[in-house]
């Protein structure tokens, strides 16, 4: 009896292990493709005014964005964190605690790349005109639809 209890506990925490890996795996994807669009997942302000830039504009959101993404060489802060708690969670014994602490850790990275996803969007908002503010607004409120089938532009 005890044994079906361990192998099931087993089987429960590996089948969490595939479904974390699966989900960091699609998460990192859309950061990347983020990266390129203006935002997670492809889905920010950009892609909607994009043609509509003016040459000073385009250069201005170019180093903009630069700026933003110097310093986040490599990896998302959170991948190293996410194989710990990993690792963690596939030990003989998991230690809770230390499984709280890097959830919290990651939670950190997390929200610390979301405010400068922020600040550089804001900074861009700031470059456009107020046509052009409208216009990734109704980009925003139709959604993916009709922008290719993961959301980013093609």
């Amino acid at each position: 009896m005890r044994n079906m209890v361990k192998t099931g506990v087993v089987g429960a925490i590996a089948a969490l292990l595939v479904a974390s890996v699966a989900i960091a795996a699609d998460q990192d994807q859309g950061q990347r493709r983020g990266q390129r669009m203006g935002g997670p997942g492809g889905r920010g302000m950009l892609p909607a005014v994009m043609q509509d830039l003016s040459d000073e504009q385009r250069a201005q959101v170019r180093a903009i964005m630069q700026e933003g993404r110097q310093g986040e060489q490599g990896p998302p802060a959170d991948a190293k964190l996410r194989r710990e708690l990993e690792a963690e969670l596939l030990a003989d014994v998991p230690n809770e605690q230390k499984i709280d602490d890097l959830k919290q850790q990651i939670l950190a990275a997390q929200a610390e790349g979301l405010s400068r996803h922020i600040d550089v969007q804001k900074r861009i908002a700031q470059v456009l005109t107020a046509e052009q503010r409208a216009k990734a607004r109704a980009g925003l409120a139709e959604g993916p639809q009709g922008r290719g089938r993961r959301g980013g532009m093609r």
